[in-house]
Formats: structure tokens, sequence, C-alpha cells
């Protein structure tokens, strides 16, 4: 009997991920050419190859996208290396977003290409009505999905004012279209979180804390809310600094649970923000409104209560101009912006950090004042179903 003829099974789009990342030569026998594009194209457009494509490599730096919905997006220019990719979306506007009018919405939160957007109306200090779309800029399919309205049925309570944000999935990452979206709903005796799932499609209560035990001074009881900056995100939790005190408002995703963390002495009034500094480490970063200087640190822990936690601090570095404010931390780089000339006019330049060098780089000049966040998304391509 002849001996059978060797059986050479079809790589897995696994296996052939693997390969390819390793930088492997193709082997000496390689298909024809017009089978190997066949091949080729099958393998980079399945399902498990770009999903393990993208939890290698970091998404590109697109644009920014500016707070004031209607000013739209401005796309990295060359000679940013991202400047070919961006160019798809640089005429990426948000007018095909349902009533109230286009200036009345405000972007709450960016994550994974997708964009957070809000509106609220208030009446005598008290919100009265309010709404959350999510965009997907990148698929440049003008479509957005309205969420279910946001309950408020505090019985005896005034909601007096409200933020969301995107919070990581629980579910498994092979969904793509999967997020969550938590909203905080600030009323006068306590604060309420409430959780979208977009698997099921409806929202959850989350937990809910008195203004009280937060150990918040009765200065601030009554109207603690407006006491609040803006949250940063890292590790699974949302931070918010508390004016005119040294603390930070912790809340924990998972455990649904509240909780106060101390800052160094002297942080009253210092803007400040958090971030993600490696190696599960908290970092924090904190100036004067009209500082000239950086300070970065980062938390040492010492036991499970966190105040006994201690802030160390890692250095400080000179901003790169007057007037520079944080906007936002992303793929390993805090986000800077800060007034500049540009051809004659007001204009804003944005900076990056790196959080682990310190070291500044100029991303982007922008001839108008802007205000907003850095878009990170990976091309179309790189997803196999339209995520909204």
């Amino acid at each position: 009997l002849s001996a059978s003829p060797t059986h050479n099974p079809r790589p897995s789009p696994t296996t052939s991920w693997r390969r390819s990342s390793s930088g492997s030569r193709a082997p000496p026998t390689s298909p024809a050419p017009s089978a190997a594009c066949v091949a080729f194209r099958r393998l980079i457009t399945n399902h498990i190859f770009l999903l393990r494509y993208r939890s290698h490599h970091p998404p590109l730096l697109l644009g920014f996208l500016d707070l004031d919905v209607d000013k739209g997006f401005h796309a990295v220019e060359a000679p940013h290396p991202n400047a070919p990719a961006a160019r798809a979306m640089a005429n990426v506007s948000f007018d095909y977003l349902p009533p109230p009018s286009l200036k009345d919405w405000y972007i709450c939160h960016v994550r994974d290409g997708l964009v957070l957007l809000g509106f609220s109306e208030s009446v005598d200090g008290s919100v009265v009505s309010m709404g959350l779309a999510v965009c997907d800029p990148s698929s440049l399919s003008r479509r957005c999905l309205l969420l279910p309205p946001v309950p408020d049925d505090q019985e005896g309570q005034e909601l007096q004012d409200f933020e969301a944000g995107f919070a990581p999935c629980e579910q498994e990452e092979d969904d793509e279209k999967l997020f969550r979206v938590i909203s905080t709903m600030y009323y006068n005796e306590k604060i309420v979180v409430l959780v979208f799932d977009s698997a099921s499609g409806s929202w959850t209560i989350g937990t809910s804390a008195s203004w009280g035990p937060l150990s918040l001074s009765d200065e601030l009881i009554g109207y603690p809310w407006e006491f609040l900056m803006c949250p940063c995100y890292a590790y699974g939790c949302f931070y918010c600094k508390i004016e005119e005190q040294n603390k930070l408002l912790k809340f924990d995703i998972n455990r649904m649970e509240f909780s106060t963390i101390d800052l160094p002495p002297g942080h009253e009034e210092r803007d400040v923000f958090v971030v993600e500094a490696g190696e599960g480490r908290l970092g924090m970063f904190s100036h004067d409104p009209d500082a000239k200087f950086l300070n970065c640190y980062n938390l040492i822990p010492n036991n499970k209560d966190q105040r006994g936690n201690e802030w160390q601090m890692r250095d400080v570095v000179p901003f790169p101009v007057d007037n520079v404010w944080i906007s936002d931390a992303k793929q390993g780089c805090v986000f800077l912006q800060g007034d500049s000339k540009v051809q004659d006019s007001e204009g804003t330049t944005v900076y990056s950090l790196d959080i682990k060098t310190l070291k500044f780089n100029m991303v982007a000049q922008m001839s108008c004042h802007f205000h907003g966040r850095p878009y990170f998304c990976f091309p179309p391509s790189m997803y196999v179903t339209r995520r909204i």
C-alpha cells in the first residue's frame, strides 16, 4: 500500500495570528498569488483575527471632539502619522441627533471609539428633562442610539444634576456591540447610580448613598453636587475631586460602593486629574489654576484602609506654555490644552504628556479656541459588524 498523502490542516485564525504577529516568514511553497490574496482576505476579515488584533494593538488617535457638539470634529493633520487614517473623518458631525437643538447636546464621555452625548433642561435649579445617546463617529453612518429615558423616581427628592459615562462591560469582549453606561443622579439628600446595559436595553439601579456618610463637610451639605469636579476613570473606578477639600470621591464600579480618599495637604484649591500609572498603581496630576508646573504623584497603598494610603511625590514638570488645562487621559498619555497664537489669531495647542516618561509632545494646533477630548479608534475595517 502506498503511503497516504500528508494532510496539512487549514490554519485557524488564531494560529495564523500567532504566526503573523511573531514575524515568521511564509513557507517557501506558498500558494499562487490569487489564492493567497483570497486566503489572506478571509483571514484578516475573520472575527477572531480582528478581535486579537485589537487586543494587541492600541487604537489610533484620529482627532479631537469639541465638548460643544455643534463645533464638530477636528481630525489630526499632517505631519501627524495618523493623518491619512483620520482624513476620512474630517467632515464628521452630529447634526443628525434628535431634538433638542444641536447646541443643547454635549459630550459626556468617549470610550473605545463610541461617544456618549447628553442634554438636560433645568427649571428653578431642578432637572426637568434629560436624555442620552450613543454614536460611533468612525462608522460614518450618521446613526445614533437614543437610550431609554433615565429613571427619575426618587419620591420626595428633586433631581439637581446628573452625569453619565461609559463603563467596562462584564460580558465577554468578543461582542463588539456591547457597552455599559453609568449615570450618576445628584439629589438634595443623596446620590443614586443607575446602570444601562446594551445587552438588556434597560436601566437598573446600581446603588445609592446619602451625602452625610460620605464625610463631606457641613458647608457642602445642601448642594454638594456643585463641588464635584468632572470624574476621572482608572482601574474600574471613577474619581471626583471635591472642591475646597483635600478629598477624592471614589466610586467602585464592580462593588457599587462609594468611599473617599484623602489627598496631600494643600489641595483644597487645586485641579486634580487621576490616571492609571501602570502596574495597578494609581497616579495623580495636580496644579493650581495659574501654576506653571504640574505636580505628579503615585498612590502608595499602606493597608486596606484607603485613608492610610500615602501619596508620594514623583516629580514636578514645567508646563510648555502658560494657561494650560488637563482635558483627558487616554492610552498612557495625559492630554493638555493651552491658549496660543495661531496665524495672528487666538487658537489652542494640544499637548500629550507620557505618563511613564513625563515627556511633553505637541499633538495639534487649532486656529480657534477649543475645549474637547481626544478621539481614539480603530478604522471601520477593523470591526466585523456595525456597533450602533
